[in-house]
């Protein structure tokens, strides 16, 4: 039996709140979630979720037959995770706690894929570089980046638009980084940290390159049907990329 404490929260609006404040997991896949999960299966190696919380990605991807190390920063959502895991699965499946990217390390060229979906706009501009350069040199030749965050056209943050856009025409490298988040979204701050960053597909593809990777897909994504409607603005709400290393 699943105590209290170890139990998920439930959905509200396609988002489940995370236990730390730090944002929330998709009630499901969204495009490139299900990339990572199709992938999974032949990938060259272990899958790796980073900020895996409820097990969204981690769960269909271990039904797919691939073996899954589930990261995040609250080792109670990995508990959470495990308890939901059958049986039958647990033995493809490892745990792992620790922050990206300082408490994180794994072996060069061992995993064949890797997911951060929603957890990167957490880590400050440097440590987003430093995060993508780790990810490139964990993954073997051939292993895919899957990678989904928010955009500066996230309708929670419409009150920060127009700073981004003047940032992005004198050219600032991280136009998209809000060191205050209660200023610019005081109602949605109490479920996030104090601050985020927000990729567009210049700053996006740069930092990928700069890592060594190919890029084989970039696109904005729009959020849910289900999204609470604060969150929308004009379909470009999230943005996502797969890449992999040659």
């Amino acid at each position: 039996m699943i105590s209290d404490i170890l139990k998920e929260p439930e959905a509200k609006n396609a988002l489940i709140i995370t236990l730390n404040s730090m944002g929330y997991m998709l009630s499901q896949p969204e495009k490139y979630n299900q990339a990572f999960i199709d992938f999974s299966a032949s990938a060259p190696g272990p899958v790796l979720d980073i900020g895996a919380a409820y097990g969204v990605a981690t769960i269909p991807a271990l039904k797919k037959g691939a073996h899954v190390i589930a990261n995040d920063l609250e080792e109670k959502h990995l508990q959470i995770l495990k308890n939901k895991v059958p049986l039958l699965y647990l033995n493809q499946l490892d745990l792992k706690s620790g922050r990206m990217p300082n408490e994180l390390d794994f072996e060069e060229n061992s995993l064949g894929a890797v997911l951060t979906s929603r957890v990167l706009a957490f880590v400050l501009p440097e440590e987003l570089e430093l995060s993508f350069k780790k990810i490139f040199r964990w993954l073997k030749s051939g292993g895919k980046f899957f990678f989904l965050g928010g955009s500066p056209y996230m309708g929670t943050f419409r009150k920060f638009l127009p700073t981004y856009l003047k940032r992005k025409m004198k050219g600032e490298k991280w136009p998209g980084f809000i060191e205050n988040v209660p200023f610019f979204a005081p109602e949605q701050a109490r479920n996030l940290p104090c601050s985020i960053h927000l990729l567009d597909k210049e700053v996006l593809s740069r930092s990928l390159i700069n890592a060594g990777f190919i890029i084989e897909e970039m696109g904005f994504n729009s959020a849910l049907e289900e999204h609470p409607q604060d969150m929308k603005l004009d379909g470009r709400e999230q943005i996502g990329a797969i890449a992999f290393k040659p």
